[in-house]
Parts: C-alpha cells; sequence; structure tokens
C-alpha cells in the first residue's frame, strides 16, 4: 500500500479560495504531493504531464464544468484509474445521481469541513486511519 505522500492529488476548482481550502486540508491529512487547477482546461494540461490518483472536482465552472470534465476524463481509458471525488453546493439526490452515473467515485458538498473531505479520501482511495 501507498504512504499518503506518494499519493498525486489535484484539485480543481474557480475559486482560489476553495482550492486553498481544499489543499490545506488535504495537507493536514498528511498528503504532499497536491497541484491545483483553477478550470477543466488547465486540469487537462496537467493530467497530460503528471499521473494523478485522486481528483476533486469543482462542478459549477465558467467554460467546462466539472460534471463534463468529470465525463471527458471517465472517456479516455488511460484515465480510468483516477478517483474523483466532486465538490459541489449542489444538495440535490438528482446530482449525487448524476455524478455517480458519471463515474464520480464520490461527493462532498461545500461547504465541506476537513473531516468531511477526510472520509471521502479515505474511502476513495481505501485508506485505512
Amino acid at each position: 500500500m501507498k504512504a499518503r505522500s506518494d499519493y498525486r492529488i489535484l484539485v480543481v476548482d474557480d475559486q482560489k479560495s476553495m482550492r486553498g481550502l481544499a489543499t490545506y486540508f488535504l495537507k493536514q491529512i498528511e498528503f504532499q504531493d497536491i497541484d491545483e487547477a483553477e478550470n477543466a482546461r488547465e486540469a487537462l494540461m496537467k493530467m497530460q504531464t503528471k499521473r494523478y490518483d485522486l481528483l476533486l472536482l469543482d462542478w459549477n465552472m465558467d467554460g467546462m464544468s466539472g460534471i463534463d470534465l468529470l465525463r471527458a476524463i471517465r472517456s479516455v481509458p488511460e484515465l480510468n484509474q483516477i478517483k474523483i471525488i466532486m465538490a459541489t453546493s449542489e444538495r440535490s439526490v438528482d446530482k449525487m445521481d448524476e455524478a455517480t452515473t458519471n463515474g464520480a467515485d464520490h461527493y462532498v458538498v461545500k461547504p465541506y469541513e476537513l473531516r468531511d473531505l477526510e472520509v471521502r479520501v479515505k474511502k476513495v482511495l481505501q485508506l485505512s486511519s
């Protein structure tokens, strides 16, 4: 099993404050290799040069939405190993179903707390405490 420091994570959110908060939370739970992207285009460029284990992906972004990026990632077999947690203020069951139907591994509702994110990341990456 990989050490937490060996996991590569990409936080994709158009709000700088949310990217910063997510990165801070991930570092608090001992992840170190964390990159940020402010939109889907930047995320796709980063994924061409680095292999990520986990994406924390905002749903509502200008340009390509997070759900569209999720669909694009899941359509490329080489990227199917990436675990994806959708992060959004959308609280409806329909949105959660849409995310999982399109290949999201989990879903977290903003604003989230450290513990909310930690539980989902551990579950998705199958980590023990």
